[in-house]
């Protein structure tokens, strides 16, 4: 029996109340109803007197009646007791079940527009929707599943989930076991056989009342171009990664609160922070720059970077010290990092260089340079100076001969001559300086060097010098004149430290110099000298230009001995350097590179024995090229004295035609002795190519006031046989020429 035929039997009731009962339903759902309604119409034919007891009795009989049907008692609002009481109980069963339609179609409504809203949703999802049964049989999917997987509407009615969708993978990945295990949702990211695509799958259980599970729904999400994305970003990361491990900057990035993010392994180095250390600090903190200025502090530049209109900043010099306490120059430079052009910054990038080395050699350059123009000037003067000096000391030395009966004048001329030695010693200081004065090097053992410029030095004043000394010390090729020359420098420089004397600490060691050492030197092996005083100190603002020429803070001070260390020093392929703390003293350190284990043998068997100079006279012809008319005559009268016939040129050509005509004509010159160079004409260096062209056998001496030029060092290269440096005394002139000329 149906609902409307139950309320058509309500009706008839009501209109015939005196009909006979309603015949029971066969219908097992409304079987209840009608039994009911039969029980309510003899009931209503006994209470129809007593109003208000058919009331409460009919208002209990409809709610029961209502639950049995499967609604809900009837709200007073929609059943009041007026109506109770003015209508009779059938009338009231055929309007609750008005009402219950009423609801029934409402309900019906709202099911079906949740139901277009589910369909469409199904339809419009991004992902794949599949819904199976508790046996993976297929009920229903999306059209995006379609599109994602190629299936077709007649292969669903006999498969399964897994014959579409799981083909291909190992038991062990089926997520509808798992769910159906856990009874939970499950997921993984999953790639799929099929093809070469990769999906994230949901899989969440439907249950019925009984917490047993019926149906499930499955989400398939295509993440295949958010793994391609992951991949290039870790591609990318992998890239700049080697980027920043390649570049020789340091490099530090900060978010916009000015936090360390990320370093490369450069700047840990400058930094002495490591990447660990530094993650979430302050970059600020890692990035320790000593202020120049409010402008330069850390603080300042990542409050600039970090504004909304920063743009990018450069900060040309400044101090980085590590963690350590290492002191660095920088450059730096700093940009915001930012999503869109407009935006504020998200963070920064910090790229700093270390140009500590670079300053150093550039401050070398410079200094090189004023040395070499102060050495032009310098060699001039040297040169000019040691022919005043050839013309003294020839002269004092014939005067002596001369007064070798006279003991009183002998002793003057004696302590003259010394005078002028000495000042012999001041020309080869500025020849130091002078271009192309490479020192004259031979294989030296440094011991007894340093401990006699050292005491001598010293000898006199109010210091004393304490040597340690390594005992295996290697040999250096080194001009002993100007080394020794430079430890004096030091010594003298160290007394003049300490005002009330005191110790001055002197010593040498072998050391090996390491491509990573910070140290301008090439790597290999060197001996090291250190000369420590105990004075007052240098201020930091003096330490860079105490090597530059004339500069000094004596006021007796002329500023050109630590100029003339530095210039020694570095024609010797060395290094000199300065370490000073003020109130605690200085010290100098020379690095001088030790000489290879061949050099050294073949020292070994080339040793020479000592000799005393003494006046050697002699015999033959002699020519004397000289642009200097004092030298030619000094050089003319004490070669006389010695017994020799001597003839004189001015220059080159000179020397040329009276060589060539005395050969002609069969009465050859025994030595000839060329001054070097001749401004505005032929020097030695030009004479003896012409020369040896007209006797291959000639026995030449080359003589110069630039003592230490080159061809001085290496004569034999040139073709002379011998070598003479001005100033020289008699002596000097007696044993060269006697070595020469008795050479077969």
């Amino acid at each position: 029996m149906s609902l409307e035929k139950i309320l058509q039997s309500a009706a008839y009731i009501k209109e015939n109340p005196a009909s006979p009962l309603l015949p029971i339903s066969t219908d097992a759902k409304f079987a209840p109803v009608t039994y009911f309604l039969n029980e309510l119409l003899e009931e209503n034919r006994s209470l129809r007197q007593n109003n208000e007891t058919a009331f409460h009795y009919i208002r209990q009989k409809i709610d029961q009646l209502l639950l049995v049907i499967g609604t809900i008692p009837l709200r007073p609002e929609e059943l009041d007791n007026a109506t109770i009481i003015q209508l009779d109980p059938i009338g009231i069963i055929a309007e609750s079940f008005t009402q219950i339609l009423d609801h029934q179609r409402q309900i019906n409504d709202q099911l079906e527009l949740a139901m277009d809203e589910i369909q469409a949703i199904f339809k419009s999802v991004g992902g794949g929707i599949l819904v199976v049964d508790s046996n993976k049989k297929i009920i229903s999917y999306n059209r995006k599943l379609e599109q994602m997987f190629d299936i077709k509407e007649d292969q669903t009615s006999d498969l399964s989930c897994s014959d579409i969708i799981c083909k291909g993978h190992p038991p062990g990945l089926c997520l509808f076991d798992e769910m159906l295990k856990t009874g939970r949702t499950v997921s993984m990211s999953t790639g799929c056989p099929q093809d070469t695509r990769h999906y994230s799958i949901v899989i969440t259980p439907i249950k019925d009342r009984n917490d047993k599970i019926v149906r499930a729904v499955l989400l398939y999400i295509d993440i295949t171009e958010l793994i391609e994305i992951k991949e290039a970003v870790a591609n990318e990361k992998e890239r700049l990664s080697l980027t920043l491990k390649s570049i020789a900057e340091g490099v530090v990035a900060t978010d916009s609160t000015g936090s360390t993010t990320l370093m490369n392994e450069v700047a840990e180095e400058l930094t002495g922070w490591s990447l660990g250390e530094a993650m979430g600090k302050p970059a600020c903190q890692i990035l320790n720059i000593q202020k120049r200025s409010e402008t330069h502090s850390c603080s300042n530049i990542f409050k600039d970077i970090l504004s909304k209109d920063s743009t990018f900043q450069r900060v040309s010099q400044t101090v980085l010290i590590s963690k350590n306490g290492k002191e660095r120059l920088i450059t730096l430079s700093a940009a915001p990092i930012r999503r869109e052009e407009q935006s504020s910054p998200t963070g920064s990038i910090i790229v700093f260089r270390d140009i500590t080395q670079e300053k150093n050699m550039e401050m070398e350059r410079i200094r090189s340079q004023r040395i070499e123009s102060l050495g032009i000037v310098a060699g001039g003067i040297a040169h000019d100076f040691n022919n005043l000096l050839t013309a003294i000391l020839g002269n004092i030395s014939l005067a002596r001969r001369m007064a070798k009966d006279n003991d009183a004048i002998s002793t003057l001329l004696a302590e003259t001559e010394k005078a002028s030695s000495r000042a012999k010693n001041l020309t080869s200081q500025l020849l130091t300086f002078a271009k192309g004065g490479a020192p004259v090097t031979t294989l030296t053992s440094t011991r007894k060097l340093i401990e006699e410029s050292a005491k001598f030095s010293s000898s006199g004043s109010n210091i004393k010098c304490h040597f340690d000394i390594a005992d295996d010390l290697w040999q250096v090729e080194i001009d002993e004149g100007q080394i020794g020359q430079v430890i004096q420098n030091l010594v003298i420089n160290a007394g003049q430290a300490m005002k009330h004397g005191g110790a001055v600490d002197i010593g040498a060691e072998n050391i090996i110099i390491d491509p990573n050492d910070d140290i301008s030197l090439t790597p290999g092996k060197y001996i090291k000298i250190y000369v420590k005083d105990k004075g007052e100190g240098i201020a930091n603002q003096y330490l860079d230009k105490i090597f530059d020429p004339y500069f000094t803070t004596k006021e007796t001070g002329h500023g050109l001995g630590l100029s003339i260390c530095y210039s020694i020093i570095k024609r010797h392929s060395g290094l000199i350097s300065v370490a000073s703390e003020q109130g605690a003293g200085s010290t100098f350190s020379l690095y001088l590179p030790a000489a290879d284990q061949q050099l050294r043998e073949q020292s070994q068997q080339n040793a020479p024995t000592e000799t005393t100079e003494k006046i050697l006279s002699g015999q033959g012809k002699l020519l004397i090229m000289d642009d200097e008319q004092i030298i030619r005559e000094v050089a003319s009268q004490m070669l006389t004295y010695l017994g020799y016939s001597v003839e004189l040129a001015a220059d080159g050509e000179e020397a040329l035609q009276k060589y060539r005509q005395a050969f002609d004509q069969g009465a050859p010159f025994d030595a000839v002795i060329m001054d070097l160079t001749i401004p505005d004409g032929m020097g030695g260096k030009e004479a003896i190519e012409h020369l040896l062209r007209i006797d291959p056998e000639i026995k030449a001496i080359v003589s110069s006031g630039y003592a230490n030029d080159p061809i001085m060092a290496n004569f034999k290269d040139y073709g002379f046989q011998g070598v003479m440096p001005k100033p020289f005394s008699m002596e000097e002139a007696s044993n060269t020429l006697k070595k020469v000329l008795t050479k077969s």
